[in-house]
Protein backbone atom coordinates (compact mmCIF):
# COMPACT_ATOMS: atom_id res chain seq x y z
CA UNK A 1 0.00 0.00 0.00
CA UNK A 2 1.19 3.07 -1.11
CA UNK A 3 1.26 6.07 1.41
CA UNK A 4 -1.53 7.52 2.81
CA UNK A 5 -0.99 10.90 1.57
CA UNK A 6 -0.27 9.47 -1.82
CA UNK A 7 -3.58 7.61 -1.88
CA UNK A 8 -5.51 10.47 -0.68
CA UNK A 9 -4.58 12.96 -3.77
CA UNK A 10 -5.13 9.75 -6.28
CA UNK A 11 -8.56 9.10 -4.55
CA UNK A 12 -9.01 13.17 -4.27
CA UNK A 13 -8.93 12.74 -7.82
CA UNK A 14 -11.14 9.97 -9.08
CA UNK A 15 -13.76 11.92 -6.77
CA UNK A 16 -13.35 15.00 -8.70
CA UNK A 17 -13.61 13.05 -12.07
CA UNK A 18 -16.84 11.76 -10.49
CA UNK A 19 -17.83 14.66 -9.79
CA UNK A 20 -17.55 15.99 -13.18
CA UNK A 21 -19.68 13.65 -14.68
CA UNK A 22 -22.63 14.40 -12.00
CA UNK A 23 -22.34 17.93 -12.99
CA UNK A 24 -22.73 16.59 -16.68
CA UNK A 25 -25.87 15.95 -16.00
CA UNK A 26 -26.96 17.88 -13.42
CA UNK A 27 -30.29 19.92 -14.41
CA UNK A 28 -30.80 17.37 -16.88
CA UNK A 29 -32.27 13.95 -15.76
CA UNK A 30 -34.65 12.20 -18.05
CA UNK A 31 -35.19 9.14 -16.12
CA UNK A 32 -35.49 8.03 -12.24
CA UNK A 33 -36.11 4.72 -11.06
CA UNK A 34 -37.53 4.08 -7.65
CA UNK A 35 -35.56 1.30 -5.86
CA UNK A 36 -38.58 2.08 -2.27
CA UNK A 37 -40.18 4.45 -1.19
CA UNK A 38 -38.09 7.71 -1.07
CA UNK A 39 -34.97 5.80 -2.84
CA UNK A 40 -34.26 6.83 -6.20
CA UNK A 41 -31.63 6.20 -8.73
CA UNK A 42 -30.75 8.07 -11.72
CA UNK A 43 -28.47 7.23 -14.73
CA UNK A 44 -25.81 10.22 -13.23
CA UNK A 45 -25.77 7.53 -10.14
CA UNK A 46 -24.41 4.66 -12.15
CA UNK A 47 -22.25 6.39 -14.52
CA UNK A 48 -20.45 7.85 -11.80
CA UNK A 49 -20.58 4.30 -10.36
CA UNK A 50 -18.52 2.65 -13.11
CA UNK A 51 -16.07 5.43 -13.13
CA UNK A 52 -15.46 5.56 -9.60
CA UNK A 53 -15.49 1.52 -9.61
CA UNK A 54 -12.65 1.46 -12.63
CA UNK A 55 -10.80 3.86 -11.16
CA UNK A 56 -10.56 1.95 -8.45
CA UNK A 57 -9.78 -1.15 -9.43
CA UNK A 58 -7.22 -0.14 -11.93
CA UNK A 59 -5.21 1.90 -9.32
CA UNK A 60 -5.65 -1.04 -6.82
CA UNK A 61 -6.60 -4.28 -8.36
CA UNK A 62 -6.36 -6.36 -5.33
CA UNK A 63 -9.06 -4.47 -2.99
CA UNK A 64 -12.48 -5.10 -2.97
CA UNK A 65 -15.31 -2.72 -4.22
CA UNK A 66 -18.20 -2.08 -2.95
CA UNK A 67 -20.61 0.41 -4.27
CA UNK A 68 -24.46 1.64 -3.61
CA UNK A 69 -25.51 0.77 -6.84
CA UNK A 70 -23.85 -2.57 -7.99
CA UNK A 71 -22.67 -3.91 -5.07
CA UNK A 72 -19.59 -5.54 -3.86
CA UNK A 73 -16.61 -6.79 -6.09
CA UNK A 74 -15.58 -10.38 -6.72
CA UNK A 75 -12.29 -9.69 -5.18
CA UNK A 76 -11.44 -11.13 -1.90
CA UNK A 77 -9.36 -8.52 0.30
CA UNK A 78 -9.01 -6.87 4.05
CA UNK A 79 -8.68 -3.59 1.70
CA UNK A 80 -12.42 -2.69 0.73
CA UNK A 81 -13.70 0.75 -0.91
CA UNK A 82 -16.71 1.83 -0.26
CA UNK A 83 -18.52 4.33 -2.26
CA UNK A 84 -21.28 6.57 -2.59
CA UNK A 85 -21.66 7.55 -6.07
CA UNK A 86 -24.07 10.48 -5.59
CA UNK A 87 -25.05 11.10 -2.04
CA UNK A 88 -27.99 13.08 -2.02
CA UNK A 89 -30.05 11.63 -4.96
CA UNK A 90 -33.51 13.14 -4.24
CA UNK A 91 -32.14 16.90 -4.12
CA UNK A 92 -29.90 16.23 -7.04
CA UNK A 93 -33.01 14.70 -9.12
CA UNK A 94 -35.26 17.74 -8.33
CA UNK A 95 -31.79 20.33 -9.37
CA UNK A 96 -31.04 21.33 -5.93
CA UNK A 97 -27.29 21.74 -5.51
CA UNK A 98 -26.41 19.92 -2.46
CA UNK A 99 -25.32 16.19 -2.91
CA UNK A 100 -21.33 14.83 -2.85
CA UNK A 101 -19.37 11.59 -4.31
CA UNK A 102 -18.14 9.50 -1.08
CA UNK A 103 -15.43 7.03 -0.94
CA UNK A 104 -13.72 5.48 1.63
CA UNK A 105 -10.98 2.63 2.36
CA UNK A 106 -12.31 0.01 4.97
CA UNK A 107 -8.98 -2.05 6.49
CA UNK A 108 -10.40 -5.67 8.46
CA UNK A 109 -13.61 -3.30 8.60
CA UNK A 110 -11.85 -0.17 10.17
CA UNK A 111 -12.55 3.23 8.06
CA UNK A 112 -9.01 4.51 7.51
CA UNK A 113 -9.12 6.94 4.43
CA UNK A 114 -12.04 9.16 2.93
CA UNK A 115 -12.64 11.77 0.66
CA UNK A 116 -15.91 13.63 0.43
CA UNK A 117 -16.34 15.90 -2.60
CA UNK A 118 -18.97 18.94 -3.33
CA UNK A 119 -18.59 19.60 -6.95
CA UNK A 120 -21.40 22.47 -7.09
CA UNK A 121 -19.50 24.29 -3.73
CA UNK A 122 -15.91 22.78 -5.44
CA UNK A 123 -15.43 21.47 -1.63
CA UNK A 124 -13.13 18.77 -1.14
CA UNK A 125 -13.11 16.83 2.23
CA UNK A 126 -10.89 14.39 3.17
CA UNK A 127 -8.60 12.40 5.40
CA UNK A 128 -6.65 9.47 5.90
CA UNK A 129 -6.16 7.89 9.87
CA UNK A 130 -3.54 9.37 12.38
CA UNK A 131 -2.71 11.97 9.27
CA UNK A 132 -5.36 14.90 9.59
CA UNK A 133 -8.77 15.81 8.00
CA UNK A 134 -8.59 18.99 5.40
CA UNK A 135 -11.06 21.09 3.33
CA UNK A 136 -9.60 22.37 -0.01
CA UNK A 137 -6.00 21.98 1.85
CA UNK A 138 -6.68 23.61 5.14
CA UNK A 139 -6.83 21.74 8.28
CA UNK A 140 -10.13 20.87 9.65
CA UNK A 141 -11.11 21.24 13.57
CA UNK A 142 -14.81 20.35 14.83
CA UNK A 143 -16.49 23.49 17.22
CA UNK A 144 -15.77 23.52 21.11
CA UNK A 145 -19.66 23.50 21.69
CA UNK A 146 -19.94 21.58 25.29
CA UNK A 147 -23.47 21.37 25.45
CA UNK A 148 -26.40 21.43 23.40
CA UNK A 149 -27.47 25.07 22.62
CA UNK A 150 -29.89 27.23 21.06
CA UNK A 151 -27.63 28.63 18.84
CA UNK A 152 -26.03 25.44 17.87
CA UNK A 153 -26.80 23.99 14.48
CA UNK A 154 -27.22 19.67 14.38
CA UNK A 155 -28.07 17.91 11.24
CA UNK A 156 -30.89 14.93 10.82
CA UNK A 157 -32.77 13.12 7.96
CA UNK A 158 -36.08 13.15 7.25
CA UNK A 159 -36.44 10.09 8.86
CA UNK A 160 -35.38 11.32 12.74
CA UNK A 161 -37.93 13.98 12.00
CA UNK A 162 -41.01 11.24 11.44
CA UNK A 163 -39.48 8.68 14.33
CA UNK A 164 -37.67 11.27 17.44
CA UNK A 165 -39.51 14.01 18.18
CA UNK A 166 -38.68 13.89 21.32
CA UNK A 167 -35.13 14.21 20.97
CA UNK A 168 -35.85 17.36 18.21
CA UNK A 169 -37.45 19.91 21.05
CA UNK A 170 -33.91 19.72 22.72
CA UNK A 171 -32.06 23.19 22.38
CA UNK A 172 -30.62 23.10 18.73
CA UNK A 173 -31.32 24.35 15.72
CA UNK A 174 -32.23 21.55 13.43
CA UNK A 175 -30.85 21.40 10.06
CA UNK A 176 -31.63 18.32 7.26
CA UNK A 177 -29.13 19.01 4.00
CA UNK A 178 -30.60 15.97 2.61
CA UNK A 179 -26.94 14.21 2.61
CA UNK A 180 -25.84 12.58 5.39
CA UNK A 181 -21.97 12.95 4.65
CA UNK A 182 -22.53 16.28 4.52
CA UNK A 183 -24.06 16.27 7.43
CA UNK A 184 -20.98 14.50 9.04
CA UNK A 185 -18.73 16.98 7.20
CA UNK A 186 -20.50 20.08 8.51
CA UNK A 187 -19.53 18.80 12.33
CA UNK A 188 -15.73 17.67 11.18
CA UNK A 189 -15.28 21.23 9.97
CA UNK A 190 -16.88 22.88 13.51
CA UNK A 191 -20.26 24.33 11.27
CA UNK A 192 -22.81 21.71 13.05
CA UNK A 193 -22.25 20.44 16.58
CA UNK A 194 -23.49 17.54 15.68
CA UNK A 195 -26.07 15.26 13.21
CA UNK A 196 -27.60 11.46 13.87
CA UNK A 197 -29.92 9.62 11.86
CA UNK A 198 -31.14 6.02 11.55
CA UNK A 199 -31.30 4.34 8.39
CA UNK A 200 -27.99 5.37 6.54
CA UNK A 201 -25.70 2.81 5.03
CA UNK A 202 -21.99 2.20 4.86
CA UNK A 203 -21.30 3.90 2.02
CA UNK A 204 -23.35 7.36 3.44
CA UNK A 205 -20.85 7.40 6.38
CA UNK A 206 -17.58 5.28 6.03
CA UNK A 207 -15.40 8.05 4.60
CA UNK A 208 -16.78 10.77 6.89
CA UNK A 209 -16.32 9.03 10.01
CA UNK A 210 -12.60 9.41 9.01
CA UNK A 211 -12.32 13.05 8.59
CA UNK A 212 -14.61 13.78 11.46
CA UNK A 213 -12.70 11.54 13.84
CA UNK A 214 -9.43 13.36 12.11
CA UNK A 215 -11.03 16.40 13.03
CA UNK A 216 -11.21 15.40 16.10
CA UNK A 217 -15.03 14.54 16.60
CA UNK A 218 -16.75 11.05 17.74
CA UNK A 219 -18.52 9.15 15.74
CA UNK A 220 -20.87 6.18 17.39
CA UNK A 221 -23.86 4.44 16.98
CA UNK A 222 -26.71 6.62 18.49
CA UNK A 223 -26.60 3.95 21.59
CA UNK A 224 -22.95 5.08 22.20
CA UNK A 225 -21.50 1.75 21.09
CA UNK A 226 -19.22 1.91 18.15
CA UNK A 227 -19.82 1.74 14.93
CA UNK A 228 -16.69 0.16 13.67
CA UNK A 229 -14.65 -2.54 13.11
CA UNK A 230 -17.15 -4.20 10.82
CA UNK A 231 -16.69 -8.33 10.77
CA UNK A 232 -16.78 -9.50 7.51
CA UNK A 233 -20.10 -10.86 7.58
CA UNK A 234 -21.62 -7.68 8.86
CA UNK A 235 -25.11 -6.58 7.81
CA UNK A 236 -24.00 -3.25 6.67
CA UNK A 237 -21.88 -4.99 3.23
CA UNK A 238 -25.46 -6.29 2.03
CA UNK A 239 -26.88 -2.76 2.35
CA UNK A 240 -28.73 -2.90 6.04
CA UNK A 241 -29.10 0.37 8.00
CA UNK A 242 -26.35 1.89 9.94
CA UNK A 243 -27.13 4.33 11.87
CA UNK A 244 -24.61 6.83 14.00
CA UNK A 245 -24.55 9.73 15.96
CA UNK A 246 -21.47 12.18 15.16
CA UNK A 247 -20.24 15.20 17.43
CA UNK A 248 -17.86 17.48 18.31
CA UNK A 249 -17.23 14.66 21.15
CA UNK A 250 -17.83 17.20 23.56
CA UNK A 251 -21.68 17.12 23.95
CA UNK A 252 -21.55 13.14 22.71
CA UNK A 253 -22.50 11.78 25.93
CA UNK A 254 -25.27 14.75 26.41
CA UNK A 255 -26.51 13.14 23.37
CA UNK A 256 -26.42 9.71 23.64
CA UNK A 257 -28.21 9.94 27.20
CA UNK A 258 -30.95 12.30 25.19
CA UNK A 259 -31.69 9.54 22.61
CA UNK A 260 -32.07 6.95 25.12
Amino acid sequence: MNEPAVVLRTVEDIAREAGSVLMEYFGKIRRITYKGIGDIVTEADKASEILIAERLQSEFPNHAVYGEEFGMSSAKSDNCWVTDPLDGTTNYAASFPIFAVVIALLQKGVPMLGVVFDPTADRMYSAAKNNGATLNGVPLHVNNREKLDAIGLFGYSSDVIASLNGFLQKPFKGRSLGSAALHICAVAAGDFDGSFDTNTKLWDIAAPTVILEEAGGVMTHPSGELCFPLSPDASAYRGEPLPFLATNGKIHEECVKALR
